[in-house]
Parts: C-alpha cells; structure tokens; sequence
C-alpha cells in the first residue's frame, strides 16, 4: 500500500508544483513525497509528548530528524493543531527548523536546506494536502 500511497503524493505534489508555479528541487521534491506517504496510517499524530519534551530529550540525529518531520507534517497538514490550547504554526515551525539543524550531521545537503525553508515547506505542504486533486485520493481528510 505505500508504493500507492508515494504514487499518489507525487502526482498530487507535482500537480500542486503546476497550480502554484513553485518549483522545488529534485531531492526537497522526494523527500516531501516520501514524508506525506510515511504520514498516511501513522495514528500517533499528535505525539504522546509535547513537542517541546521531545525536543529538550533529543539525544541525536535521528531523534532530531524524527522531531522534524513530525513538526513538518504537523505544521504543513494540520497547522491548526492544539490552536484551541494557544499553540500556533509558527511554534511546530520554529521546533521543526531546529530539530533539522541538529539532524544535518546525517545529510549536509538536505536538512540545512530543510530547516532555512521550513515555512515555505509546511505552507507547500498546507496546499498540497488541501488540493482538490488529493481530494480524490482521499488519503487524508
């Protein structure tokens, strides 16, 4: 079922690329289309933890890179989560930017990148999901 669900999220990526006339580059492309079809069945969305636990409990890269997909997924799928508790996008934003700065030792070329455009991605990603094309995939909503 993920090879469906990596299929459907790069049409619909792509498509949102084409609406929108942002280009995003290859690798940022298909780590995006990778993190949505990672995303579909997870059912720990929000975490057991706070996010800002998680981040104060980071150990290492790994842990650090985990911490910022969720807040990318988060910030950019469901941006108004816990908004009714006072916690707004921009704060899965910031957590999200600097758990990829710490995860950058696994892969120099991709979380700076990642964390220097993390609003950019989550908004993306706000309109990926929110396409009328994803719609019909009916993956998330």
């Amino acid at each position: 079922m993920k090879d469906a669900y990596t299929i459907a999220f790069y049409d619909v990526v792509k498509d949102s690329q084409a609406k929108s006339g942002m280009e995003l580059p290859h690798h940022i492309e298909a780590y995006i289309v990778m993190l949505l079809s990672d995303f579909v069945d997870r059912n720990d969305i929000p975490p057991d933890s706070t996010f800002a636990e998680m981040f104060l409990t980071i150990k290492n890269s790994r842990q650090a890179k985990e911490l910022g997909d969720t807040c990318l997924f988060v910030a950019g799928a469901f941006p108004t989560l816990k908004a009714r508790h006072g916690i707004n996008r921009r704060y899965y934003q910031d957590i999200g930017s600097t758990s990829y700065e710490m995860a950058s030792a696994m892969n120099e070329e991709l979380f700076p990148v990642l964390a220097k455009h993390f609003v950019f991605l989550s908004e993306f990603i706000e309109l990926t999901v929110n396409s009328s094309k994803l719609q019909n995939y009916n993956l998330f909503r």
